[in-house]
């Protein structure tokens, strides 16, 4: 029992300490970086972004002028700017400090801009991995808005729904209470329209802080995708004609002043597809290499451009295209004609990292940027066989060594030291503080 005992405390030890020690070891000399912003220049004609880096650059420096060191501005040609050039080179994103500066309106490509014309164009959609189904909480209900609200504001209904596989179920907000006659009439809709329960995924924008409300997309049991708006308490439903072989997967919804993309579609092959509001067509956008359950996604919409920029935890991609036309085709594919890739400083080693993976032969993590479900995971040094097995290698020869003569004579079981000898070899550092703290116990 006691050896049992011994072995059970020893595994427990090496997981908490797998968990504490890289964390206070991040935290203490590696802290992390934030991720590095790219977007595609109207005035350069190719790629620039800001990033955060660990260590000096004497470029960079200079071009900061004392200040914020660490942020370095460069083009995809390895070109550095200060901020204001920077600034300047994206005057679609910074055009409230271009027009500060006088630098208002500008003409590109025969074309003159102007604050207006900026803001009515300019619109941002994100999708981070953390947001897609399962990777994070269920949320069981949620509201339908009005889409007529009779005034200026939109409100929150005093009903919540959920769908299941009965339908469509609308309780009261603040009673809890069933609202059947609700229910009956929105579930009894749906069906007439095809819509088999219960549904795959609901994507909508349930806030009020829009300029109207777009309704919600809806995929059903078996993959088709339906549009339900609330209007004047009834159901408006439409059932989207997709493209040959799309499987919606997630919808993302997103109102905006100019009415023309509703927000887009990602599908169940990771392709993206614009939702355009006036017909409810999907067009294409051809993004290689995204992978939406690691990969954070940004769509960024100016007035001549339309940028997508993908995202790990090591290297973002950008994806340009031209402002698909508004008379494309439902299923017709956009292609780009500029892309770069680039690997963000926070991934590239340092002194810092390349101790860390020497210390600890691998690390259990709960948390991951692309979710915020608490998953345990095991991960090993990426240096494991050059670095993280020599140095356990050391430490259990060092362990066995001092062992054998502290206790010369039989007073050391040949036994016992193997298996010690064994706890270190597999979990180096781990392993000698839990066998330091246990002996030190008995």
């Amino acid at each position: 029992m006691r050896a049992l005992a011994f072995v059970c405390l020893s595994v427990l030890s090496v997981l908490v300490l797998s968990w504490a020690l890289p964390k206070l070891y991040d935290t203490a000399l590696l802290s992390p970086l934030a991720k590095t912003h790219i977007f595609y220049s109207p005035v350069l004609e190719q790629c620039i972004y800001t990033e955060q880096i660990r260590g000096y650059d004497e470029q960079a420096a200079a071009k900061s002028e004392g200040h914020h060191a660490d942020i370095v501005y460069k083009d995809e040609t390895g070109r550095y700017y200060d901020r204001l050039a920077f600034e300047a080179a994206l005057p679609f994103i910074y055009y409230r400090n271009m027009e500060m500066r006088g630098l208002l309106p500008l003409k590109l490509q025969g074309r003159t801009f102007d604050r207006a014309a900026i803001e009515q164009a300019r619109r941002v959609l994100e999708l981070p991995a953390r947001h897609l189904d399962g990777h994070h909480p269920p949320q069981p209900c949620r509201p339908l808005l009005e889409a007529d609200p009779g005034q200026v504001a939109l409100v929150y209904p005093t009903d919540r729904f959920r769908v299941t596989e009965q339908g469509m179920i609308f309780t009261h907000a603040d009673t809890n209470e069933a609202e059947t006659e609700l229910s009956r009439l929105f579930s009894t809709a749906l069906a007439a329209r095809g819509f088999v329960f219960p549904a795959r995924h609901v994507g909508g924008n349930f806030s009020t802080f829009k300029p109207y409300e777009g309704g919600i997309f809806m995929v059903d049991a078996r993959g088709a995708l339906f549009h339900l708006l609330r209007r004047g308490g009834q159901p408006v439903i439409n059932k989207i004609v997709l493209p040959e072989g799309v499987v919606p997967r997630h919808v993302l919804v997103s109102e905006s002043r100019e009415r023309l993309w509703l927000g887009f579609v990602l599908d169940s092959r990771n392709h993206l597809w614009l939702i355009r509001q006036s017909d409810m067509a999907l067009i294409g956008l051809d993004v290689p290499g995204y992978v939406p359950d690691h990969m954070d996604c940004k769509l960024i919409f100016d007035p001549l451009y339309l940028t997508v920029v993908t995202s790990d935890n090591a290297l973002v991609q950008t994806t340009v295209f031209d402002l698909p036309a508004a008379e494309r085709k439902n299923g017709e594919i956009c292609r780009a004609f500029h892309t770069f890739r680039h690997e963000m400083s926070r991934a590239r080693e340092s002194w810092q990292s390349r101790l860390a993976d020497t210390l600890f032969p691998f690390r259990l993590d709960f948390v991951k940027e692309e979710t915020v479900l608490l998953r345990p995971a095991f991960s090993l040094s990426r240096h494991w066989l050059l670095h993280a097995m020599p140095f356990c290698l050391l430490l259990a020869g060092g362990w066995y060594f001092v062992q054998y003569r502290r206790q010369p004579g039989g007073g050391f079981s040949f036994r016992q030291g193997r298996a010690e000898t064994a706890l270190i070899l597999l979990t180096g550092l781990y392993g000698l503080i839990t066998l330091l703290l246990l002996k030190n116990e008995a």
